[in-house]
């Protein structure tokens, strides 16, 4: 009996000493993690709507939570667009999206803003394709005159760009899914447009 007191109290005591190295590890870097997602979102923000639809961003929060953002051009007073995280479980994870639409409906943009789906499938909404070969990429350095950089999106969410979110559809004339990863991909549509039909239907909240 004593023994088995003692390796339960030594149990006990291993288990405090990891819980507590995990608590010590988390109030440490806590604030890092945090900006780190607030620089995320701030440059998601750029992305997913262009300065020629709106510059000047009005934050609608609800209780105190953030629920999306309104955009305006200038002086105008109509909101021209609104910005707003979409969140679903796809496969294995939640996958958070940040997207962007203009008062009609039309999608300006759209970014993955984190998930953990399956690497080689669902992860590949987030895969950038590229047709570049080695030949043109080594070209590219010697040339005297340099395109100008420019952020390439992934494949699977730029398809969402100029749709309109009334009409998104997973199908070979619609969004077309990754192949291996159809609830990947439907949970990123599903929750896209379920979120902006509500932020279109109740402009006013």
């Amino acid at each position: 009996m004593k023994t088995i007191l003692k390796f339960a109290f030594i149990l006990f005591l291993v288990n405090l000493i990891a819980a507590s190295i995990l608590a010590g590890t988390y109030s440490l870097t806590k604030s890092r993690i945090q900006k780190q997602e607030s620089m995320i979102q701030e440059e998601a923000l750029k992305q997913v709507m262009p300065e020629t639809i709106g510059d000047r961003i009005e934050i609608v929060k609800k209780g105190g939570v953030v629920k999306y953002r309104k955009v305006f051009k200038g002086s105008c007073p109509e909101p021209q667009g609104y910005i707003y995280i979409a969140k679903k479980y796809g496969y294995s994870s939640v996958i958070e999206t940040m997207a962007g639409i203009k008062k009609d409906g039309t999608i300006t943009g759209v970014r993955i803003l984190s998930q953990n789906e399956t690497p080689g499938l669902g992860a590949k909404i987030m895969e950038i394709v590229s047709t570049g070969t080695l030949f043109s990429s080594l070209k590219e350095i010697f040339k005297k005159e340099k395109h100008s950089w420019k952020i390439i999106s992934p494949y699977f969410t730029e398809q969402f760009i100029n749709r309109n979110i009334k009409e998104l559809e997973l199908s070979k004339e619609g969004i077309q899914a990754i192949t291996g990863a159809t609830i990947s991909s439907r949970a990123v549509l599903d929750s896209i447009k379920s979120q902006g039909l509500k932020i279109l239907n109740n402009r006013d909240e």
